[in-house]
């Protein structure tokens, strides 16, 4: 029988409930912002930096990754928190989407679960190729699935935790570019481990990404024995404007604002999963909500609602309802109010949050 593996142990599929997909509910953003240092990002004044009320909007539309105010890691009283505003609007699951790179404890995640009596599942992978920790950024493809592996069947260091699906990112800028090959190779890694396990696996993809990298790196999972039905392709709303589109549809009056589904649709037709998982992101070069629930609809009415699932991508206090922000509560009270008004019953809302994550999450 199968069985979702959670921090409070194994559930059954029909015991999971309405699922965000994808958030980062106890990030430890040390790497990442080692990274912006190392790249050169702009010097940002200490004061923009604090948690306080008149930075929030600047934390909100990505400032938060380089406060260390904003960090979740480590406020479990935070999280449990987040996770309760979520259970009062229905919610019973939340996929903690942190790979090796971003992980912190598990078990917090175990403890604010508890507290907050909202299942939590959590992965197990590695982040993208300049994130991650020095032990782990040459292991061979074979180590890799001998790791992964052993974190699957007996759980995270001696926590006694396992992660219930897995995770890798594809971190490509230049449109043109192979995909680079330490990422490759985890993604071959993780491939095989979800082909012996059965557990799902969710890539991290993003825009400038070209659709030809995206379909790589489908062919690369499914080629090294990943089920199609169990991969999930993360961040493809990403794709539905170029990050360029907002200066076009405002430096000419006779252009429209619109988006294209191609990506998505192309990803779908292969058979795997994707998520629309950037609900309520105020980040400039991403779509708006409007844009996300266009593209949604238009999925849906090609007939693809039975693959896609949502999240919000939150990784910071400043998202939280906590700090004023949506939090894990932005989707589930925008969209079905939307699909109501266009005609679409509510088994089609379901499907997307409570069908498709136990699909995908069984094992």
């Amino acid at each position: 029988m199968s069985v979702i593996t959670t921090v409070r142990g194994d559930i059954a599929p029909a015991d999971l409930g309405y699922t965000s997909m994808h958030e980062h509910l106890n990030a430890d953003m040390s790497l990442m912002l080692a990274l912006a240092k190392r790249y050169g990002a702009s010097p940002v004044p200490a004061e923009l930096l604090s948690l306080t009320n008149e930075n929030l909007a600047f934390l909100r539309d990505g400032g938060a990754a380089l406060s260390p105010e904003s960090s979740t890691q480590g406020d479990v009283d935070f999280t449990t928190a987040e996770l309760g505003y979520f259970a009062k609007i229905g919610g019973r699951a939340v996929c903690d989407a942190s790979p090796i790179g971003l992980r912190g404890d598990v078990r917090d995640l175990r403890t604010a679960s508890e507290r907050a009596d909202v299942h939590v599942v959590f992965a197990t992978g590695l982040y993208v190729a300049d994130a991650r920790p020095t032990e782990y950024q040459n292991l061979t493809e074979d180590e890799q699935v001998t790791f992964f592996r052993r974190e699957v069947t007996d759980g995270v260091g001696n926590t006694g935790l396992r992660p219930g699906f897995l995770k890798c990112a594809l971190s490509a800028t230049d449109p043109s570019a192979p995909l680079h090959s330490v990422e490759t190779t985890t993604l071959r890694a993780l491939a095989r481990v979800s082909a012996e396990t059965g557990l799902s696996l969710h890539v991290h993809t993003a825009f400038p990404m070209s659709r030809a990298q995206v379909l790589a790196g489908v062919d690369i999972a499914l080629d090294a024995g990943v089920s199609v039905e169990r991969l999930v392709m993360m961040h493809m709303d990403s794709f539905f404007r170029p990050w360029d589109a907002m200066a076009a549809y405002v430096g000419d009056i006779a252009t429209p604002r619109t988006i294209t589904t191609d990506t998505p649709r192309a990803v779908l037709d292969r058979g795997a999963n994707i998520g629309l998982d950037a609900w309520s992101s105020t980040v400039p070069v991403l779509p708006d909500d409007y844009d996300r629930m266009k593209g949604l609809v238009d999925l849906i009415r090609g007939g693809y609602g039975s693959q896609i699932v949502l999240g919000h991508d939150t990784t910071s206090k400043p998202h939280g309802r906590s700090y004023g922000g949506y939090g894990y509560t932005r989707f589930g009270q925008f969209v079905p109010p939307m699909l109501q008004q266009l005609g679409f019953d509510d088994e089609v809302y379901r499907r997307l949050v409570v069908d498709n994550p136990a699909r995908i999450l069984a094992h």
